[in-house]
């Protein structure tokens, strides 16, 4: 078993791993959300123009009361 060696540390390097590790979680958060947003906007704009075709004969199928017809490649 590894002994534990920060039990010997002083406040100053307490603050001083406090800081780091403060410091590494704010960089893994941005990271984080980078990805979230770039998978995002991957998304949007492989599915952009589709979907707004396909809400649109939706909703003329639904005016004129029939289902919809397949899409069309």
């Amino acid at each position: 078993m590894i002994p534990d060696t920060t039990a010997s540390w002083t406040p100053a390097e307490r603050a001083a791993f406090a800081r780091r590790r403060q410091s590494r979680n704010l960089a893994i958060g941005l990271v984080l959300g980078a990805l979230v947003v770039l998978f995002f906007g991957i998304s949007m704009v492989k599915m952009g123009p589709g979907i707004a075709r396909n809400q649109a004969r939706a909703a003329a199928a639904a005016d004129a009361g029939k289902p919809m017809a397949p899409a069309q490649p």
